[in-house]
């Protein structure tokens, strides 16, 4: 069966010019900014200080415009990432907070944008960036990790696939039911845990 063609993927946008450029990143900014995923293709427009057909000419509706943002954070996360591995002051207890933090907290996000991004865009629309940036994620957290443990497990790259997915349904879960969701601080807490469980660094 065909796939249906709301479900298609969204094409990132194709600036030519330099110009182009300035003008897809005030599209992308006014949206974030706006943090509002009700906003109006006219009300981004205003907001970016461009023509609508500006808007359309890069993006051929509002979706392209949100997977556009969706690839963005996913490239984001994986840059903070690495600064934070990079470091040589966090210890392997120390690091496992700092990413889990990661996770749960998305600077220049709303809540509201992250819960559309996360909840209502379809994942076959930013299908291609996530399975590269989540594996190349994934491969750098198993280096770092071995490279911490003095006799990490045979299985480590299985323990970092499953606390990831973990981290990550967990972040789902507390936008699809916030009101059953801890504060962001208790919750980094619990994840933080839990992973050090899945790493095997905790009995449970």
């Amino acid at each position: 069966m065909a796939r249906s063609k709301h479900l298609d993927p969204q094409p990132p946008p194709a600036p030519l010019r330099r110009d182009s450029e300035q003008i897809v990143e005030a599209i992308i900014q006014a949206t974030l900014t706006a943090g509002d995923p009700e906003i109006s293709i006219n009300e981004i427009a205003e907001r970016a200080g461009v023509g609508i057909a500006s808007v359309y000419r890069y993006f051929s509706n509002k979706p392209a415009i949100y997977a556009e943002i969706s690839r963005r954070l996913q490239r984001e996360f994986l840059s903070r990432l690495r600064v934070l591995l990079a470091r040589p002051d966090l210890d392997v207890d120390q690091g496992i907070e700092a990413i889990c933090r990661l996770a749960v907290v998305v600077p220049n996000a709303s809540a509201e944008l992250r819960r559309m991004l996360n909840l209502v865009l379809p994942m076959s629309w930013s299908e291609d960036s996530a399975r590269e940036i989540f594996e190349t994620a994934m491969d750098e957290l198993v280096a770092w990790f071995v490279a911490r443990v003095p006799a990490p497990p045979d299985d480590v790259a299985i323990r970092v696939f499953i606390a990831f997915s973990a981290v990550r349904g967990a972040v789902t879960m507390s936008q699809l039911l916030p009101s059953r969701a801890p504060e962001q601080e208790v919750l980094i807490r619990h994840l933080a845990a839990c992973t050090r469980i899945h790493l095997g660094l905790e009995v449970p």
